[in-house]
């Protein structure tokens, strides 16, 4: 007699829900583990066609106009780090605008930047910036490479 009176408060409905809710969670981790699998396609066939991005176990090295008289950005990249490398002419007087860099790397292309070192060598600047790249993320050396030398160009201008 006691459960036919919480069949009467609602029993059946909480069921129902408990049921739906079941149900619905079941659904969502198997999109899950589709989608997981799907990214896992993406990223074994993202690493075997583009060569120059970082992925989650490639090396790249690059540079731009690395003599002695050019300024140029090198990029070495591995599973988890970019090292940057810029190296400028210094200027007497000016500061190299750091600060337009941190932005390229931090805020257009989404890298925590980890360390930065600077030396001058024979009137020339070397900035060493280390960046952690998430495992997830895909970072195209080249155009980062190619926007940072718009940085620094507007800087040797």
């Amino acid at each position: 007699m006691l459960s036919v009176i919480f069949l009467f408060q609602g029993e059946s409905s909480v069921c129902d829900n408990i049921e739906e809710a079941t149900n619905y969670i079941k659904d969502l981790e198997k999109n899950v583990k589709e989608l997981q699998h799907k990214r896992e396609k993406l990223e074994k066939f993202l690493s075997n066609q583009m060569p120059n991005d970082v992925g989650p176990s490639s090396t790249v090295i690059s540079s731009i106009n690395p003599s002695s008289n050019e300024n140029y950005v090198k990029i070495k990249a591995s599973s988890n780090e970019l090292e940057i490398e810029i190296n400028v002419t210094a200027k007497e007087g000016e500061v190299f605008p750091l600060s337009n860099v941190f932005k390229v790397l931090q805020l257009e292309q989404g890298l925590n930047v980890v360390d930065c070192a600077y030396s001058k060598v024979n009137q020339r600047m070397v900035y060493v910036i280390h960046c952690q790249v998430d495992d997830r993320k895909l970072v195209d050396s080249s155009s980062l490479q190619k926007r940072l030398i718009n940085e620094i160009s507007s800087y040797a201008s």
